[in-house]
């Protein structure tokens, strides 16, 4: 999208000149023949514009300071470069004191000089423009956060998780969520971030395992104009988070070496952008995850001990879905609940305790994320009202069919013959342990035993 300037002189000549330059550069102009008109332009909608170009002298009208004061009152960040005929140095300096970014004096260079004022310039328009783009998506987040990382789960796993995120919330200090892939380790750093004292800072994530090493550090640290041949200015992911959150996914798979910068980062808040000298301070919170096994990794060498010891000030374990299956059926009904609120004509469904019974006893390879897409599937596709077992993907279902001819052990296939009958049973006595203990004869405290065995245990409310 091209930049937005506004420009504000009351000389037809001197406008016409700037359009042209602006036009060459490929930006959008906009014009305005005196203050007062380019304040109306402007009103409440300030962020519409990159850079405003000024003019100080307007004879008997409010003159250029004037209108500088009372622009970055509407919006303190705009860059506004001053034009002058008069150009001393008393104004000049007036002018930087009020927020001016360049001052330009009108002669026979004058497209020269705005031609090299607006190279000067670039960097901060950029910087402005991720500055908008940060404070929309910090918005976005301070909207959506607490419904869109809404945690559901009633399992003792998840209660406890729950309880970690509380405690570690506002300790400005890093925190480590393992786990295995889709179990939701991202709604778990998120959920610190809206908990805590960082929630109106931006919360700003990477997966570290999606991109090369030197793309990696660019994104991370941010890279000065021609830091490679042609390249441009990019602000990094830790400077858009200062004051808030960075979350650092798949941490394990940094090389020892980058791992190294890291944890000067991490350690002291600071850092240079790949091609600057300028060393950067920042206030960022680091809540980093991974589902590899760092122990493995240290023993191998592959991963520093020193940065485990650094990230892991707290460390959450987010259990797999086979270990908290109680959770399953809310998921569920959470998923399908979001997916009729965003698809208009999509209502969500019944699940039949036969349906209900074959997705517990699944194992949920791909946990939370693969149990989501499995029944937003469904609920989209389903005309009728209530999901039933031939409903569901062959995935889940044809281990059953096939069970006489598992490579399972004898005692693995009585397993899963066990597990389902308590499965049935606590489904049809609504997970009351007393009704399905009753119901299969079996005195309570042998059920309770079973169902801890097979982690069908569901937590006090």
């Amino acid at each position: 999208m091209p930049e937005r300037i506004l420009v504000v002189d009351d000389q037809e000549e001197i406008r016409d000149l700037l359009a042209d330059i602006l036009e060459r550069r490929g930006s959008e102009s906009v014009m305005a023949s005196c203050p007062e008109d380019a304040l109306e332009m402007m009103g409440d909608k300030a962020e519409n514009f990159d850079l405003v170009i000024l003019d100080y002298d307007f004879g008997a009208k409010m003159n250029g300071l004037e209108a500088l004061t009372r622009i970055k009152k509407i919006r303190s960040d705009l860059p506004v470069i001053i034009l002058t005929g008069k150009g001393t140095v008393p104004v000049a300096v007036e002018a930087m004191k009020l927020g001016a970014d360049d001052f330009v004096e009108k002669n026979f260079y004058l497209e020269e000089h705005i031609e090299a004022s607006l190279r000067r310039i670039d960097n901060l328009i950029n910087l402005v423009k991720t500055s908008k783009e940060l404070r929309r998506e910090a918005e976005y987040y301070r909207k959506s956060l607490q419904e869109r990382y809404n945690i559901v789960g009633e399992t003792r796993q998840i209660k406890e998780v729950l309880n970690q995120v509380r405690e570690v919330a506002s300790i400005p200090r890093p925190a480590l969520i393992r786990g295995e892939r889709g179990t939701g380790k991202e709604l778990v750093a998120a959920a610190i971030h809206q908990c805590g004292t960082r929630r109106r800072g931006p919360f700003i994530t990477i997966n570290c395992a999606a991109l090369a090493e030197g793309l990696l550090e660019c994104e991370l640290f941010g890279q000065e104009e021609n830091a490679f041949t042609g390249s441009a200015f990019r602000e990094g992911r830790f400077v858009l988070a200062n004051k808030g959150t960075l979350f650092l996914d798949e941490i394990g798979n940094m090389s020892v070496e980058f791992q190294r910068k890291m944890l000067r980062v991490i350690e002291y808040q600071q850092f240079e952008r790949v091609g600057g000298e300028k060393t950067i301070k920042v206030d960022v919170r680091i809540i980093a995850a991974t589902n590899a096994d760092l122990e493995k990794e240290m023993k191998a060498g592959r991963f520093r001990e020193d940065l485990y010891d650094r990230l892991a000030f707290e460390t959450i374990w987010v259990s797999p879905l086979r270990d908290r299956k109680a959770d399953i059926e809310p998921l569920c009904y959470h998923f399908m609940k979001k997916l009729a609120e965003e698809i208009p004509g999509v209502k969500p469904k019944k699940i039949s305790p036969e349906a209900l019974a074959e997705m517990m006893d699944y194992d949920w390879h791909g946990n939370v994320r693969e149990l989501k897409y499995v029944i937003e599937r469904i609920t989209y596709k389903l005309d009728g009202d209530t999901i039933f077992p031939h409903h569901l993907p062959e995935d889940i279902t044809s281990p059953h069919l096939a069970e006489a001819v598992s490579d399972d052990s004898f005692s693995q296939r009585v397993d899963g013959f066990q597990k389902r009958i308590l499965v049935s049973a606590l489904l049809h006595s609504d997970w009351d342990l007393e009704r399905a203990a009753e119901e299969l004869k079996m005195d309570h405290e042998t059920f309770q035993e079973l169902c801890h065995k097979y982690n069908l245990e569901k937590s006090e409310q």
